[in-house]
């Protein structure tokens, strides 16, 4: 099925680290910045400026979402996100039954590719002051202590820590390490 905005292949984590000060310290030392891994439904969310052009959701697969966008997911993301011209792409985890979407990198904007751009250069094109009962901005994590607070919560929808590279272009999937929680950190 051909779509009016195709997908676009985002950085996903192949490369894992492991949950302890030293390799949290190292990574950030290397140029490496950190955000909470929420464990959701990967989603590629595609808005067009034209309100009555119904979003695109895919997969981290590059296929449609099973289910459609909730209206509030899909009303909240219009409403914060300043839509100008042509489609803009979002990456973010959405959690279907809580109808709740994570926000956390921008991938086109008003129709312009934003491959050329660093992820830092791209999170700040994210809206930041915002209040939202169904989009949440996923802050970045600079320091060891808010790394490891992060994975010392306690909650069923926190997975771990992503660290994104700071100087990296692109949507390449060395640009992303995954760090899953483990019991007794």
């Amino acid at each position: 099925m051909r779509f009016p905005s195709r997908y676009i292949p985002a950085p996903h984590p192949k490369a894992e680290i492991r949950p302890t000060r030293e390799a949290i310290e190292r990574a950030l030392a290397s140029g490496w910045v950190g955000q909470m891994k929420v464990h959701g439904h990967r989603a590629q969310v595609h808005l067009h400026a034209d309100a009555s052009v119904p979003p695109i959701v895919f997969t981290r697969q590059g296929v449609p979402h099973k289910i459609d966008l909730t209206p509030e997911i899909a009303a909240e993301l219009r409403r914060i996100l300043p839509l100008k011209d042509g489609w803009s792409v979002v990456d973010g985890e959405w959690i279907k039954p809580k109808k709740q979407f994570y926000l956390f990198d921008c991938l086109k904007k008003d129709g312009e590719d934003l491959a050329a751009l660093t992820y830092p250069q791209r999170y700040a094109l994210l809206p930041r002051n915002f209040i939202s009962p169904h989009v949440t901005l996923l802050p970045l994590l600079p320091t060891l202590e808010k790394c490891l607070a992060t994975l010392a919560m306690d909650s069923d929808h926190v997975e771990g820590l992503v660290f994104k590279s700071l100087n990296s272009p692109g949507f390449s999937d060395t640009s992303i390490l995954r760090c899953r929680k483990r019991p007794g950190l």
